[in-house]
């Protein structure tokens, strides 16, 4: 069983479970997602590079969807405060997001140490976790094309594995 005591976000670890209501009110957990490259994108919605980000999702989601899923966590608002459920559904609705989860969290989510939250050292900050819950690797910063050159390292990295 993978808890708060035996998890934490660095590399090399399993990452810690967590559960986070998307833009259609629905559950979300982590977890449910073994098998699946799981990229996690931190972001704020008054952050520009998140914006640009965010053109992507659905594209990708579409691309890599038995693959891999892309999930947007909002940490602040546009006043720099937790999502409220209709920012986050703004959010999706704006950049044509409809099959990839757009959750909402706060600053409670992220931290410097990576045994009580998510390390953010920048906007975006994007994690990637692999199909056996690991994870692998994070960044920081938008550029366009990184994100899918990521996805595709990482899809092909598990494939070879299983191979």
């Amino acid at each position: 069983i993978i808890d708060w005591d035996n998890c934490s976000q660095e590399i090399g670890d399993h990452p810690c479970d967590f559960t986070l209501i998307d833009q259609d009110g629905k559950e979300f957990n982590l977890y449910d997602h073994v098998g699946k490259v799981i990229i996690i994108d931190l972001s704020a919605m008054w952050c520009g590079p998140c914006q640009m980000a965010a053109l992507e999702v659905e594209d990708l989601q579409k691309e890599y969807g038995d693959d891999m899923i892309y999930v947007t966590i909002l940490i602040e608002n546009n006043s720099y405060n937790p999502p409220t459920r209709a920012n986050i559904s703004s959010w999706a609705k704006s950049f044509g997001i409809k099959t990839a989860p757009v959750l909402g969290a706060s600053r409670n989510f992220i931290s410097s140490d990576p045994n009580v939250g998510w390390p953010l050292e920048a906007w975006p900050q994007f994690h990637i976790v692999d199909k056996n819950m690991i994870l692998i690797e994070s960044f920081k910063g938008f550029y366009p094309g990184k994100i899918e050159d990521k996805i595709n390292e990482h899809i092909e990295a598990s494939s070879d594995e299983s191979q």
